[in-house]
């Protein structure tokens, strides 16, 4: 019997980000002629065979997302998914992709798994009653701040009672597999994902500065998730004691952080002159981006978020192929080991992070070539999205009971 994997957010599958680069392995590992995967976005589209593109054999998005957020928008896409499910004789699995929205989570869930009894999984990639966007803690000096904290803190509490209705949870890290266990003993543990064969798309335009050692930084930038107000406070460091460096960032900041963080710490720390930030840039822009760093960092210090996740940044750096300094946080030391395959300093150790910094920076021609294979094998060996569609395709449809 063919079979069909229903992955659905409220996150939009068109737009590339590290979630969604995530749910495409997924897709990729399970396809096959015998399994179709389509990824859904939560929208009022049609949902019907001629709403789909194929992207990769036997992986399919919709092609046109009008994205709904509201609550009966949300209701429809999911009696939609249902019938849409129902249309070809498939043994079926949804994997819901959580989002910061919390209606397509309990209607998907409610409708779904306790009235038309489908096998449901969850993602789970995060604990968000830590999310960094509510790190400083409750004050009545800050009374709005405060009251959005603990509703937020609150609501993701008490969703989290909810996982034990789902057949399983797909856990990211060690330590989110161990959480979610009190919730749900049904887990598996898939950790970063990495397609080491990944054909490039480069474009003409520069991303880097030459006769300079270019360090380079992708992804969302949060000033107190990433750690970049000590790691700006290192590089400060480098510029004092006359090291030619630049480091240039691209992705998503909000207005606020570019502010702090590529004005006034840039500023205080004298080093705005060695800092380019390039944008939200497109896949291909992207690609070249990461192409031309000499080295790429992920600083992240220690938080309850940043413990229980793992970088999926860190899928992307191994992809291609570069020099890479990690902080000891989560899963990074199990695959990272320092001087063999990457380079790996104590979190929130800004001694550590700037000697390591100087050894990269001085080393580099004579490490790079070891260093770079030994990260491929890494990339291949342990993250290889092919490498996991057995454990994938038996925890999605194994017997399971129904029973809510």
């Amino acid at each position: 019997m063919k079979k069909g994997v229903y992955i659905y957010s409220n996150f939009n599958f068109s737009v590339k980000n590290a979630g969604v680069t995530r749910m495409l392995y997924y897709a990729q590992a399970l396809a096959n002629k015998n399994t179709q995967v389509y990824l859904l976005t939560c929208s009022s589209s049609p949902i019907n065979h001629n709403s789909f593109i194929e992207i990769y054999p036997s992986v399919f998005i919709l092609k046109n997302n009008n994205i709904t957020q509201n609550f009966f928008g949300t209701f429809r896409f999911v009696i939609n998914l249902f019938k849409f499910s129902q249309e070809s004789v498939y043994e079926k699995s949804f994997i819901f992709y959580p989002s910061p929205l919390v209606y397509l989570e309990i209607i998907a869930l409610f409708y779904l798994k306790v009235i038309k009894k489908c096998s449901v999984y969850y993602e789970l990639n995060e604990v968000r009653k830590y999310s960094s966007t509510f790190h400083e803690k409750t004050s009545l000096k800050h009374p709005k701040y405060s009251i959005k904290k603990i509703i937020y803190t609150s609501v993701f509490s008490i969703l989290e009672f909810f996982l034990r209705y789902y057949d399983g949870l797909i856990c990211i890290s060690t330590s989110i597999e161990t959480y979610g266990k009190k919730f749900n003993h049904s887990t598996i543990r898939i950790p970063i994902l990495t397609n080491p064969d990944l054909k490039k798309e480069l474009s003409s335009n520069i991303y880097s500065k030459k006769e300079s050692f270019n360090i380079g930084f992708s992804g969302s930038i949060h000033p107190v998730k990433e750690n970049l107000l000590n790691f700006f406070k290192v590089l400060g460091e480098l510029n004092k004691n006359n090291y030619d460096f630049t480091f240039n960032l691209c992705g998503h900041i909000k207005k606020e952080h570019y502010n702090l963080l590529l004005e006034q710490i840039a500023e205080d720390f004298n080093i705005k002159e060695h800092i380019n930030y390039y944008g939200n840039l497109n896949a291909k822009e992207l690609s070249s981006f990461l192409n031309q760093q000499q080295l790429l960092v992920i600083p992240r210090g220690y938080t309850l978020q940043n413990n229980f996740g793992f970088s999926t940044k860190l899928s992307d750096y191994l992809d291609y192929g570069k020099l890479i300094l990690v902080t000891d946080i989560s899963d990074n030391k199990l695959f990272i080991k320092d001087g063999l395959n990457g380079f790996i300093v104590p979190a929130d150790d800004n001694d550590k992070m700037y000697d390591k910094l100087i050894y990269i920076i001085n080393n580099y021609d004579n490490i790079y070539d070891d260093i770079h294979k030994n990260a491929n094998d890494t990339s291949r060996n342990n993250f290889y999205y092919r490498n996991f569609y057995e454990v994938l395709f038996n925890f999605l449809f194994k017997p399971v009971s129904h029973s809510a």
